[in-house]
């Protein structure tokens, strides 16, 4: 009998088998299907997130080296500053020549003579050459 029981259980797993699985894999596969979905709507999420982050340390980046640039203009706007006062004449006039070149003066200025004193005079107290040049 248990034999025969056995047999007709088989029977009926194999007549019931196709059936359950049409009817359950329909279901599987919406619930698979709404759980990649999700997976899927995370994903993009936290990649959009991700970006985000990358943006926001570019930006971070590019401020940091526009204040390290603005520190350097400003650092040399500065020292030009310091370098200008250096240069100014005690006539209060700015003096372009850097130290040790000669005093440059043109021919038309050196035709009056009390300029052209002051410069011969300027030239032997900063121990530089004296030099006439073309007016241009």
């Amino acid at each position: 009998m248990a034999d025969e029981n056995d047999t007709q259980a088989q029977a009926l797993i194999a007549a019931l088998a196709p059936k359950i699985a049409a009817a359950i894999i329909p279901q599987l596969a919406a619930q698979v299907e709404t759980q990649i979905k999700g997976v899927v709507a995370k994903n993009d999420e936290l990649l959009d997130k991700l970006a985000i982050m990358k943006k926001d340390a570019e930006i971070a980046e590019n401020g940091k080296m526009q204040e390290a640039l603005i520190a350097q203009g400003k650092a040399l706007i500065e020292s030009a500053k310091g370098d200008m006062k250096s240069r100014l004449a005690p006539d209060g006039t700015f003096d372009a020549r850097k130290a040790g070149e000669p005093i440059r003066l043109k021919r038309s200025d050196a035709r009056n003579v009390k300029a052209y004193r002051a410069a011969k005079a300027a030239a032997a107290e900063q121990g530089v050459a004296l030099e006439i040049v073309p007016d241009a």
